[in-house]
């Protein structure tokens, strides 16, 4: 179980130790799987200012746009991008919403508070929660976003162990939006046939479908 977070102010005064932080280099290439067609589209590089919906979305209630408050989702493999794209049915759809798997490097190394398993630290449980914090609710996981957003205001977001996949995901905060790029490292669409070993050993691993 996942205790409710610390208020912001008691979170401030514990802090991040350097051990707990996790510098994203520039020549780190992280991953996204995003649709283009279709309602409520959102660009690869684009924050998301609509919420709270997912884990860490530091939006405050209720749902709906907050144009002060964004976040950006990627994984450091394209299995734990499709995992996390595809967990609902656990069918990885290559069609519907004409779906891309982009890769990207951030434009200057990004400092986020590491709360993923292999941290060297232990910074949730120095704060009064748990590494369940991967897991728990979202209900909760979001309520420890919003503190954590508010506390640390330059903190450029979140590491943490994705769900399905096991692999570190990054939650990005509205600071990292200057780190965003204008182009890729690659993009292709998942129906593309260079992807389709890639898409195949991930559906094989994870156990998931594809169509």
């Amino acid at each position: 179980m996942l205790p409710d977070p610390p208020p912001p102010h008691v979170l401030r005064s514990r802090g991040i130790n350097d051990d707990e932080m996790r510098a994203i280099a520039v020549d780190e290439i992280w991953w996204r799987v995003h649709r283009t067609e279709g309602e409520h589209v959102l660009a690869w590089n684009a924050l998301r200012t609509f919420g709270p919906v997912l884990r860490f979305d530091p939006h405050p209630n209720p749902k709906g746009e907050h144009a002060h408050h964004g976040v950006w989702y990627g994984a450091s493999s394209p299995s734990a991008a499709l995992g996390e794209a595809y967990q609902v049915d656990r069918t990885i759809d290559r069609e519907r919403g004409r779906p891309y798997l982009t890769g990207l490097s951030f434009t200057r190394p990004l400092l986020v508070l590491d709360l993923a398993a292999d941290s060297l630290g232990a910074w949730v449980t120095r704060a009064g929660g748990t590494f369940a914090i991967s897991t728990a609710p979202h209900a909760v996981t979001q309520q420890w976003a919003r503190h954590i957003a508010e506390a640390f205001p330059d903190l450029d977001g979140l590491r943490y162990n994705s769900r399905f996949a096991g692999d570190p995901c990054l939650a990005l905060f509205i600071p990292a939006a200057s780190a965003m790029p204008a182009r890729p490292k690659i993009s292709l669409p998942l129906s593309h046939p260079d992807l389709a070993g890639r898409i195949a050993g991930a559906a094989k691993r994870l156990g998931y479908g594809v169509v």
